[in-house]
């Protein structure tokens, strides 16, 4: 798994047997991935927030079905988020992207 920062560390420089075009589409898709997981996220809290202060008052099966419904949205948005980070790491290596090494 990439991490954020070295998705945007990652220099087309640092690979030049790659196409900049091929390198920033790579680096949109793999920021996108982080970018969605993080906007889903930041949404759950705040949707689950404002539902559970503002529904309670439609009764029991409401509430539960409210709260299950965000919690499939943002499900299904991490689902989106992961799939997309997939084919992010999967474009990198096909085009031979090399990242910076870690430091161990």
């Amino acid at each position: 798994m990439m991490r954020r920062i070295e998705v945007k560390a990652a220099a087309a420089a640092q690979n030049p047997h790659v196409p900049v075009a091929s390198f920033e589409h790579w680096r949109s898709l793999a920021l996108r991935a982080y970018d969605r997981v993080a906007v889903a996220s930041l949404l759950k809290v705040v949707a689950s927030g404002l539902w559970y202060v503002t529904a309670p008052p439609l009764g029991m099966p409401w509430f539960q079905l409210g709260g299950l419904l965000i919690f499939l949205a943002w499900l299904a948005s991490l689902i989106s988020g992961w799939r997309t980070g997939t084919s992010a790491g999967l474009l990198r290596r096909q085009l031979g992207i090399a990242l910076r090494r870690r430091a161990t």
